[in-house]
């Protein structure tokens, strides 16, 4: 089979779209609490948690979701990088970042980039 790769750009509207579904849907079944590593930083770009990470000045911001006693990082680099490994066949998730380009995804389809970017694979649900 021959194969192409093509470069597509991820938008921070759609990533602050894909925390949102997910932090008040998709993860809510799993993830416990979400905090932010400077709150304060967070006030001044408006305080919401699924804007944080696209909004601030500050290079390499971190979030972190807590599940079972741990907390777990997540990024904006993190959630670039599980868009990418959800291209590669070899985790089953190509037809959920299809969704998710094409703007039809659900919060289950949210929830996997967040596990994604959190773990490096889905392990709840």
């Amino acid at each position: 089979m021959n194969k192409i790769k093509i470069t597509i750009e991820i938008s921070d509207e759609l990533i602050e779209h894909l925390l949102c579904t997910a932090f008040e849907g998709g993860s809510t079944y799993w993830a416990e609490n979400i905090s932010c590593e400077d709150i304060e930083d967070m006030k001044k770009v408006g305080g919401y948690k699924s804007e944080y990470l696209t909004k601030t000045k500050k290079d390499n911001a971190v979030m972190y979701i807590h599940a079972e006693d741990d907390k777990h990082p997540i990024t904006k680099k993190s959630i670039i990088d599980a868009l990418q490994k959800m291209d590669n066949p070899k985790y089953k998730y190509t037809k959920v970042l299809s969704r998710i380009l094409n703007e039809q995804y659900d919060a289950d389809d949210a929830d996997i980039v967040v596990q994604t970017a959190c773990f490096g694979e889905v392990i709840y649900g």
